[in-house]
Formats: C-alpha cells, structure tokens, sequence
C-alpha cells in the first residue's frame, strides 16, 4: 500500500467522521426531544465510502490496490459507541509511518567548530551550512567554546512502502551560559531559524562570613560563597595580604555581594562584591566597591584610600616563600654567601607566573644563568624581572604592553637552579628593592569632588551589608546549564 494510497484511505475515514457529525446535527435540530445514540446503546449507521469487489461486494482488503478499481460506491457499515470513538480517534492519531524523533549530544573538541560537530554526526553539508547561517544571526560562533556541549535533533521516517528509511537533521541546541538558551529549528520551508531565550533571575544581596578554620577558600564556600567569588576576593585584597604567609586560624573575613536567583531559588550565578573585609590578628582591612563617575571601578578603603597598588605582593598563586630577600645568603648552588637581590617563590612546573603591574616588556629571553626571563619597566621608576622561567606566555616580547596580572610566564628551573621555581625581582630606579617590605604608591586617588560621592556609596553599601541575609541561609545549589557551570 503506498503512501498516497494510506493518505486517501485517511481522508475517507475523515471525511466519514464529518458525514455523521452533520447527520447528528441535524437530527438533533428536527428530532423532538434530543437524545444520545451512543447513550441509548443502539447501533449506529455509519455510511463510508469505501472501495468494492464488483465480483463479491465486498469491500476491498488493505492489500488491494485502489487503482483501476470501478468507481467508489459508498456502504454502510454498523459500528457500536465505543467502536465510533476509536475511528474517530484513529482519524486524527494513526499514522502508517510515524516519524521517528532522536536527539543526540556532541562536545565541541578542543580546537573544533561548529560545522567539524555536525560532519561528524553525519549531517548533510548543505543542511549543515544553512543552520551555522541562522545560528550567526543571534549567536557569534567565535565565542563557541571547547566542551560546549551540543545538542543535536533528527527526525527519521519509514516510508509506507517498506523502502530505506529517511533521516533529517531538524536542528540543534546548547546554552552558552546560565542565561541563556540558543535554538536552531528547521520551518516548513526547509530553512532554519535561530531563536535566543535570556532567563530572568532576582537579585539578591548575601553575605558570607566567618573565621579561618582551614583556608580562606574552605571557609568562605562553606558560609555561603561560590568560587567565582573567592577568585575575586583575592583579587581586591591581593594587594594588602600575602596569601602565601598571611593566612591565620582565627583571621575573620566579610563579603558582602549579589546573587541571582530563579523563581524556585536555585543559585544561578553571582555578581559584583560591593563590600570585602579581611581581619588578620586585629588588623582589619575593609574595601567598598565604587564607579567613579567616568565609569572606572575600583575598591577603596573607607577614607577613599585605593586598594589598588602599583605592584602585586605576590606575581605567583600557591608558591611557597623558599627563599627571602638578603644582603648575605649562601648560595646553594656555589656555595659561597653572596647578595641575594630577590625573593624565590616554591612552585609546581608551569605555574603562571604573572605580571606584577602594569608595564611594557624590555626583554623575553634566555639571559646567563638566569636562564628564561622577563623584565617589565613600570611608571615611576619600577621595574620588576622574573627568572627561572619554563617558558614565555604567548605574546610576550620585547616591547609588548602588558597589564597587571596578566600571565607572562610559567615557573621552571631554567638557568643555575635547583628546582622550579620563581625569582623574583623589584627595582626602583636601578636600586633593588625587598618586595616583600616596599611601601608601594596606590592606584587612582580619589578628588576632592569625588569623595563626598564616595563617602555616600559607602554609607549606602553599609546599610545594605547590615540588612543582607547570610549567603549559607537557605542555601540552593547553582543552577546546571548545558556545557558551562553556574558562577
């Protein structure tokens, strides 16, 4: 039976279905009293149009072709209620080839595209096009990361006639972050088109504090903060603690910061810090968030002081202080006591190494026993120079820009060395320095004018930090997106 013949086949019961629709209406426009047939329990007469054996008078079985037939003589077939319903049901659900739909999941392969995922899950190269062609006009594929995971929709249909059954590629989708949703669908017209959902979230104000019990890390997450906001509440403090030494059982820590929750309260992800205090053996250091008014931000004790200052404390995370900065040290390599112009920091083979401060590179190369090393000239007579060095990040060279805290480098053991590790050098204007003990000039200063709006904005986020909630409070996992994890 081919798939002309089943469709005909619909369309008589469809149309069978309508015939006594209207025969029901009518009867029950000139009856006297209505009545339910189906109620009553009787037979009903359904009269289909159905093809006949000329020979038998019969109707004709499935298999019979309906070509060359005589003309179709309409019958009248008696069908109870419940029989009367399955027809009419089967008119509108039964199919003879139901498409079949399947959905599959692909990651993007580290150093993969879009179109590389969907040649290797076998979609047509035209097709294929045509869907990267609508996901450019909401979506730029330069942002698509490696591991984003894809996923990928076909609809595959047996035809009636038993042939090779046809698969197509109806669309794609994957949400390139918490918020939103990016959906690529096959029209009726055979194209595509590309739909972007953003979620809307409630913000809220929290705050996460405590005592050092094991890390800085440990502790904030367990009252309440995510890693995204420990990362940066290094970030502010990094230049008034030494994480590395610093750190003590009993310190006290403070943040107050936004999050951004769904409407069942999941944790979708987390904003700005607007307020970070650090308390180390009574030594409070406390820093407000504030937008300067040509759109700088930056973070600033409660006098206006900057947190920023020219140069980090510490270009390495996770080293170990090895060895401090000396005017006498043996060395332990030519064992006699010589000058020791630096600060060597302990750590794993390719640690970033990054830049103190903001700067430009004068040299990136190999240099005597040294071995691999930078040097950065920063404003007002600073320099710093890093030794010892595994490699160059990708970019850094003689000349080139850099910004503080950004990665120029890895710790190696390079030059006359006994391990990996990192040397590290501060000079001001020629003379070396112990950057452990420099008393460093600030980031921008606050004027005159701007410190009334400061002290404002402080006094604000002072009476938000007061009334926030505690971020462990009723505390909801972060919300799991397709192929990037909740910040």
């Amino acid at each position: 039976m081919t798939r002309a013949d089943t469709r005909r086949t619909q369309g008589l019961v469809a149309l069978a279905s309508l015939t006594l629709s209207a025969g029901l209406l009518a009867a029950l426009m000139l009856g006297g009293e209505p009545r339910s047939e189906a109620a009553s329990g009787e037979a009903i007469s359904l009269a289909v149009a159905a093809p006949i054996d000329a020979n038998t008078d019969a109707p004709l079985s499935a298999d019979v072709s309906l070509q060359d037939t005589a003309p179709v003589e309409p019958i009248s077939i008696l069908l109870d209620s419940s029989e009367l319903l399955h027809v009419n049901d089967a008119a509108f659900t039964q199919c003879a080839s139901c498409p079949t739909r399947i959905q599959a999941e692909r990651t993007v392969p580290r150093g993969g595209t879009l179109a590389g995922v969907l040649d290797d899950a076998g979609v047509d190269r035209v097709q294929a096009a045509r869907a990267i062609a609508a996901l450019g006009t909401v979506f730029d594929l330069r942002y698509l990361r490696a591991g984003e995971r894809i996923n990928l929709y076909f609809e595959t249909e047996t035809p009636a006639d038993g042939s090779e059954a046809v698969t197509r590629f109806d669309g794609l989708s994957f949400r390139p972050d918490v918020e939103r949703s990016i959906t690529v669908a096959r029209t009726f017209d055979d194209t595509f088109r590309a739909r972007e959902t953003i979620a809307e979230f409630d913000r809220e104000m929290v705050r996460a504090s405590g005592s050092i019990t094991a890390s800085l890390y440990v502790d904030a997450l367990n009252a309440g903060a995510t890693d995204r906001v420990v990362v940066e509440l290094a970030g502010v403090l990094a230049y008034a603690i030494d994480f590395q030494r610093s750190i003590q059982p009993g310190d006290e820590f403070d943040i107050l910061f936004e999050r951004f929750v769904d409407e069942e309260g999941n944790t979708a992800r987390t904003g700005d810090i607007l307020y970070a205090m650090y308390d180390g053996r009574g030594d409070a250091k406390e820093f407000f968030r504030y937008e300067t008014e040509d759109g700088i931000v930056g973070y600033y004790s409660p006098d206006g002081a900057s947190a920023q200052r020219l140069l980090m404390l510490t270009p390495v995370n996770g080293a170990r202080l090895s060895s401090s900065f000396s005017r006498a040290r043996r060395h332990p390599i030519l064992g006699y006591t010589r000058r020791h112009n630096g600060t060597d920091f302990a750590a794993p083979r390719g640690t970033p190494v990054m830049a103190a401060g903001n700067g430009i590179v004068e040299r990136a190369n190999r240099f005597g026993s040294f071995g691999n090393y930078v040097r950065i000239r920063h404003a007002n007579g600073y320099e710093t120079a890093y030794a010892h060095l595994n490699g160059f990040a990708r970019g850094i060279r003689a000349g080139s820009r850099v910004t503080q805290g950004q990665v120029i480098a890895y710790v190696g053991t390079t030059g006359r060395s006994t391990g990996p590790h990192l040397h590290y050098e501060v000079h001001h204007n020629g003379t070396p320095r112990n950057p452990m003990t420099l008393d460093l000039p600030t980031g921008r200063q606050l004027s005159e004018d701007e410190i009334p709006l400061f002290e404002a904005e402080r006094d604000r986020i002072i009476a938000i930090r007061d009334a926030a909630r505690p971020a462990a409070e009723n505390e909801t996992p972060l919300v799991a997106d397709a192929g990037n994890g909740a910040q």
